[in-house]
């Protein structure tokens, strides 16, 4: 009994690996809004994309690279007699680069719904600098932590060698989270 279970798996994974198409099929962008955990406040963000090709029919390889960035800049009066205030820059920064699997669920139009799961690094950076009558201080700190996330969208063909899509990404990185929704193009390659 063991040799055909193993026997059958063996088959089923050999038909799928037959089946997939792996690839450089396509590179593009996308540009979106981007939510950040409290206390950061939404951003622009920013990103690439490429397309691997397929693992299986409907289930879709791709790499992406999300870059968010927010800064914040405030400056405290200073009392009568004493000191002449001081002023605080501080800028939160994510760089997020991985892969991910899209699962494209059948349709019959031209717009290709589709859901998925993403794994891959998440580049925190945080920066504060000050200055005050009583001097200057800087601090620069950045951390490397693994990016998880769920994302579903849509892509439509724009053209014969481009596909436009939108897509909404939530990602956890470390101890915080993302949530950005994107439009973006993809250029075939193949």
């Amino acid at each position: 009994m063991k040799k055909l279970v193993i026997i059958a798996m063996i088959f089923m994974v050999s038909t799928a690996f037959a089946q997939s198409e792996i690839g450089f099929k396509g590179v593009g962008g996308h540009i979106g809004f981007v939510m950040p955990e409290d206390p950061i406040d939404n951003t622009l963000g920013f990103g690439l994309d490429a397309d691997l090709g397929t693992l299986m029919p409907n289930l879709h390889l791709g790499l992406y690279l999300d870059y968010w960035q927010k800064s914040y800049e405030e400056s405290v009066g200073g009392v009568p007699g004493f000191s002449s205030g001081s002023s605080w820059e501080v800028t939160f920064s994510m760089l997020n680069i991985g892969a991910n699997v899209k699962y494209a669920f059948p349709t019959q139009g031209n717009i290709q719904p589709y859901a998925g799961g993403a794994l891959g690094l998440g580049i925190v950076s945080t920066s504060v600098e000050s200055k005050s009558e009583y001097g200057d201080y800087n601090s620069d700190d950045s951390e490397t932590d693994i990016a998880i996330g769920l994302l579903g969208g849509a892509s439509m063909p724009v053209s014969p060698m481009m596909a436009g899509f939108v897509e909404a990404r939530y990602m956890i990185v470390g101890d915080g989270d993302y949530l950005g929704i994107f439009a973006g193009i993809l250029y075939k390659l193949k």
